[in-house]
């Protein structure tokens, strides 16, 4: 298992209250660890509001522990907002069950199980919110 020490680990169960949150596609961008917080600006994306938006946190924010694989191809990252401030993003591979970006300007990195109900419900709205597949 890959380890970060140097980072500051932010679980997503701390999630503050939210009212909106951006679902990015990062289709045909090759995104690591580290690097969505760059590479994703402007990449498309669609806004979730209301019972939407409040479902997405809720399933982030019960995202089950779990151990990682090596690779990191997310197919979708998250952006949270309250009161139009941007309280966290992140990227999001189910492949290999880990989550990296900043939340309160720390790093995050968490480690899920994805074969979990609220991981594979949380894709399954990620895909209707951009109208695909992770795997396109």
């Amino acid at each position: 298992m890959v380890r970060y020490p140097a980072m500051a680990i932010a679980r997503p169960a701390t999630l503050a209250l939210i009212d909106e949150i951006e679902v990015v596609d990062l289709r045909g961008l090759r995104i690591g660890p580290g690097t969505f917080l760059t590479k994703a600006v402007g990449a498309p994306s669609v806004r979730l509001r209301g019972a939407d938006a409040q479902r997405v946190a809720e399933l982030w924010r019960s995202l089950p522990p779990g151990e990682q694989a090596r690779c990191h191809i997310p197919p979708f990252g998250l952006r949270f907002y309250s009161g139009g401030h941007m309280l966290a993003q992140a990227s999001i591979c189910w492949r290999c069950n880990n989550i990296h970006g900043e939340a309160s300007g720390e790093k995050l990195f968490y480690e899920f199980d994805a074969s979990q109900k609220p991981a594979r419900e949380l894709l399954s709205l990620c895909e209707q919110a951009t109208g695909h597949p992770a795997a396109e």
